[in-house]
């Protein structure tokens, strides 16, 4: 058996309807800078298993360039965060453990919506290209 690995969340976690974005994740309780909000274990998938655009779960993968394929399901909130150019969270793979970690790169006031930056071209956007989404 491998070493038992920790999966954090913050307690003030909670899912939430946001007005013109649809479900998102906010926060009941301060989340102070450079705190791990959640670790969330994530099944990477080959290319082979890529949701297709039509497919309901398009929008979920983030880019994983680890083990076990090129993009990966997170299986916690980390997968419910939106998008903000401005954002007051980031995620960092754990190629190794399979897992993803998402912090606060900045104090986060109760009652904010916790985004981070999708960092590609936003394919719900008019002209983009892209195919997928987070990191």
């Amino acid at each position: 058996m491998s070493e038992p690995l920790a999966l954090p969340r913050h307690e003030g976690l909670r899912l939430a309807e946001i007005a013109g974005r649809g479900r998102g994740l906010i926060t009941i309780a301060p989340i102070g800078a450079g705190t791990l909000i959640e670790a969330a274990p994530v099944l990477a998938l080959p290319e082979s298993a890529s949701p297709a655009r039509e497919n309901p779960l398009f929008d979920y993968p983030f880019a994983w360039d680890g083990r076990g394929g090129p993009e990966a399901i997170a299986f916690g909130l980390v997968s419910m965060v939106n998008h903000d150019p401005d954002p007051n969270g980031r995620v960092e793979p754990d190629l190794p453990n399979l897992v993803i970690r998402l912090f606060a790169r900045r104090d986060i006031l109760p009652g904010e919506e916790i985004t981070v930056d999708y960092a590609i071209p936003l394919w719900w956007e008019e002209g983009a290209h892209a195919d997928r989404a987070l990191l």
